[in-house]
């Protein structure tokens, strides 16, 4: 089974913590990162309804299905031209974003008056649903260290129609300078990228563990700062595309070592591992999801939802 990792051109390395996580299981995920992902789109609310827009599109031939876990997000199932040169796509009532994306600003449930914060923000997709779910009403403030995806965010944004976010051309791990508490924030955290593969297929075999435990450090830190400047009874969404475990559940199982704080149950995906490489890890854990190419047709993604504690 590993050779056959090897095949795909895993590093041996990664073949071999990937058959110890998941087994046989580690093939399948693999084969699956091998076909490309379906395009995916979210209507934009803050343009037009959810029924219009579909039925425009469904008028120019377009097939799509619902994405379970986002009341606006569909999955073309057949694109006679590139929706992306469509007057809905050119005119903002429609956003291009996978299904996994989707689910971290669904989760968060950022509400309209709230102030709420997005870490990681460019290029613009996590953001601009949580304006869309927040009616353009309070404030998000999004942060990039990336002038030029900076550039493309405000873009984005402005196509979008949002107007309640205030980008800030600065790292998060200086947010505190900004004196305020949050009501909610979301840290779509710069990983690893490992559950990326069907369109970064050298990261089979470029990356290494010394690339894990740079992001690991990194995204402990952006964690402890977005903890330290939650509201008390705040909500923190903590997101990844890796499928590293020491990227997700040791985080999070950090965070539960460091911070009073609660795990809050969601809905979608798989349980989260709670003994990745046989150590064990708080039960807790299982409440944080998972979502796997050979089962959710997405891509490898990680999500975890945390309360400071009142």
């Amino acid at each position: 089974m590993i050779e056959r990792l090897f095949a795909l051109g895993y590093s041996k390395e990664f073949a071999e913590r990937y058959y110890q996580l998941w087994g046989e299981r580690a093939l399948r995920i693999a084969e699956a990162m091998e076909k490309s992902l379906p395009r995916c789109f979210r209507v934009n609310t803050l343009r037009v309804g959810v029924s219009k827009l579909t039925k425009m599109l469904n008028k120019k031939g377009f097939q799509f299905k619902r994405v379970p876990w986002a009341r606006e997000g569909f999955c073309l199932t057949r694109e006679p031209f590139s929706i992306t040169s469509t007057p809905e796509y050119l005119g903002g009532l429609i956003y291009i974003q996978e299904a996994s994306s989707m689910y971290p600003p669904v989760a968060l449930e950022p509400k309209p008056g709230e102030i709420v914060a997005d870490m990681a923000a460019a290029p613009g997709g996590k953001t601009s649903y949580m304006a869309q779910l927040m009616e353009n009403k309070g404030v998000i403030y999004a942060f990039d260290v990336g002038g030029d995806r900076l550039k493309e965010t405000r873009l984005n944004l402005s196509r979008l129609g949002v107007t309640n976010t205030i980008l800030v051309h600065k790292s998060s791990l200086y947010m505190g300078e900004l004196g305020m508490e949050f009501d909610k924030i979301l840290l779509d955290a710069p990983c690893t990228g490992s559950g990326t593969i069907h369109k970064n297929p050298e990261r089979k075999a470029n990356r290494t563990i010394k690339d894990i435990k740079f992001c690991q450090n990194l995204q402990i830190q952006m964690i402890k700062v977005a903890l330290e400047n939650l509201k008390v009874g705040g909500v923190l969404v903590y997101s990844t595309c890796s499928l590293e475990p020491e990227e997700n559940e040791f985080v999070i199982q950090w965070v539960l070592d460091n911070f009073d704080v609660t795990l809050l149950p969601l809905r979608f995906g798989e349980p989260a591992l709670t003994s990745p490489f046989d150590i064990e890890l708080s039960s807790e854990l299982s409440k944080a999801r998972r979502f796997y190419p050979d089962e959710h047709n997405t891509s490898g993604f990680f999500v975890a939802k945390v309360q400071k504690k009142f």
